[in-house]
């Protein structure tokens, strides 16, 4: 008799759970991203200097009005420099030697504001050296 007894019980339980599914809830924060590419080409970029047309860099401008209040206040943005298909996350940082035996470092970074964004390209020994390929970016959004 116990095992009818809980058997009986098993077969109620199941039964008891099924029914129809609800409407799907709304989507929270964290679940919702959205890729953008960008493409900078060789006359896209300009040339910055202070006063004494000294501290050089270069810097390109993006119009991204996928970057809204929410992105900005609460979402994330990260930007990837992509290089003979390899995704390098920015800050790029990168130590070169010419034949001369000069070093420098190109460093390749951004900054973002609500429709926007400029990514930034520096040689640490300033000169004038703006960027001559077309470069690709993709940035990944998240909220």
């Amino acid at each position: 008799m116990k095992k009818a007894l809980l058997l009986f019980a098993v077969a109620l339980f199941v039964v008891s759970c099924q029914g129809p599914v609800g409407p799907e809830g709304p989507q929270g924060y964290g679940t919702n991203w959205k890729i953008i590419s960008l493409i900078a080409n060789p006359n896209d970029w300009t040339e910055h200097v202070d006063q004494n047309s000294q501290n050089r860099y270069y810097s390109c401008h993006f119009s991204t009005p996928e970057i809204n209040t929410m992105v900005f206040n609460d979402g994330s943005v990260s930007t990837y420099f992509l290089d003979n298909a390899v995704q390098q996350p920015l800050p790029y940082v990168r130590h070169y030697q010419d034949t001369n035996g000069a070093f420098w470092t190109k460093t390749i970074d951004y900054d973002f504001s609500i429709g926007s964004m400029n990514i930034y390209v520096t040689n640490s020994d300033f000169a004038v050296d703006p960027p001559t390929t077309t470069m690709n970016f993709r940035v990944v959004l998240m909220w």
